[in-house]
């Protein structure tokens, strides 16, 4: 093989196979045809690309370096069984850490690497004792001075089950359901005190989590589903009025109709704290078969959590919910028997806060499995009452990613 004299001594090591070149290479015209075809199948270039100058040859943007399905580490960036200790990952939000959820009351909180499942149990419990017109509380006396019968205290138990799956990077995909039991405590005019139970299926959610935006720790992705009515609106049980009667509004299991639930979620992340924020809002879609609507609603969620180790963090939570009253009514109920038969006694706004604990198994058989627990306990309340104004809630859920 002839070599011309302008061939620098990188090219003669890529012939030898010692060494590959990096940067430029000098005198490369000079080449003959022979040894230029040598260079180009030696790693897979041109030889155009040897006279390009290291800055041009390494330049690659952040989502290439790091999104790339190329790159071996690209599954930490994302993935709930990431330790969150990956050199790459720290340039990127991450969920494999405690806080990398959202306290256990949010939901549609995040987003899965492509490819990824993950399954999730919670159980809540809300109690409601005395009632509520606007701010101010009310005896059942001052109830029953307007109405013949008064709800006394509620307790709702409900059953959670949710799926996510991420086909891509950028959507994830959830499914959730529930079961539900409702009590609820009544005192009549002649001091009569009796009980109502309900339970069955609730309403499901199909939800699209889309991600548009991933950069310095922080991320935003929008929520958009659907409101499934799987929930029972027939719901019966016996009363001093008769048996087997039709149970106000609070009884039903389900809202009977479809609903748009649309929304956008914001996350955001240091080495220690993390932070988010959610916006979301429910319209139901036409009447259902009892001849109503629920009323809108609008649910906005921020909190802050710190990560005391790499298995346990710490959570403060501010939710604010408003709902409208509810638009047109159950021709079988009265009105004027029970506040809760009144639709127009369904609206109100309460602004909760929520503290909570995280834990993570971030190795192991069951590394990516968190349990959470938030307690929460209504700061505001004004409702168009009388109402039953809510005095307390505990969610407590399992989360384990595959």
């Amino acid at each position: 093989m002839k070599i011309n004299s302008g061939l620098s001594l990188g090219a003669i090591a890529v012939i030898l196979g010692t060494i590959e070149p990096v940067g430029a290479i000098e005198g490369f015209d000079g080449m003959t045809t022979e040894v230029r075809d040598s260079l180009s199948g030696a790693n897979g270039s041109t030889p155009e690309e040897f006279t390009k100058t290291p800055s041009q040859t390494l330049e690659k943007s952040e989502e290439e370096i790091f999104v790339s399905p190329s790159n071996p580490s690209q599954s930490t960036l994302f993935s709930d069984r990431s330790d969150g200790n990956d050199s790459a990952a720290s340039l990127l939000w991450t969920s494999g850490r405690p806080d990398g959820h959202a306290p256990i009351g949010v939901m549609g909180d995040h987003t899965h690497s492509a490819g990824e499942f993950m399954f999730s149990y919670r159980f809540m419990y809300m109690n409601m004792d005395g009632n509520r017109s606007g701010t101010d509380s009310l005896s059942e006396t001052e109830v029953l001075q307007q109405f013949p019968v008064t709800p006394v205290d509620m307790t709702m138990k409900m059953h959670m089950f949710g799926a996510m799956y991420a086909p891509t990077n950028d959507l994830t995909l959830m499914a959730m359901t529930s079961y539900i039991f409702k009590e609820m405590d009544h005192l009549t005019r002649r001091g009569v005190r009796f009980t109502t139970n309900t339970q069955g299926f609730g309403d499901s959610k199909l939800v699209a989590l889309y991600r548009i935006f991933n950069r310095d720790r922080q991320r935003l992705h929008l929520n958009l589903g659907l409101g499934l009515p799987t929930g029972s609106i027939g719901e019966r049980d016996d009363t001093p009025a008769g048996q087997d009667v039709i149970l106000p509004y609070p009884m039903q299991i389900g809202s009977g109709t479809f609903d748009i639930l649309a929304g956008a979620t914001y996350l955001g992340q240091q080495d220690r704290w993390s932070w988010g924020a959610q916006a979301l809002t429910t319209l139901p879609l036409g009447e259902n078969s009892n001849g109503y609507r629920l009323g809108n609603q609008f649910n906005a969620t921020g909190w802050g959590a710190y990560k005391w180790t790499d298995w346990l963090s710490a959570s403060v939570r501010l939710n604010g919910k408003t709902w409208g009253d509810i638009d047109g009514a159950d021709s079988r109920l009265n009105p004027m028997m029970i506040p809760t038969a009144d639709p127009n006694r369904r609206g109100g706004t309460r602004l909760d806060l929520g503290l909570g604990l995280n834990l993570y198994a971030p190795q192991g058989s069951l590394a990516g499995t968190r349990l959470g627990i938030e307690f929460s306990l209504p700061i505001y309340q004004s409702l168009t009452g009388p109402q039953l104004e809510t005095d307390w809630k505990l969610t407590v859920g399992v989360q384990a990613a595959f």
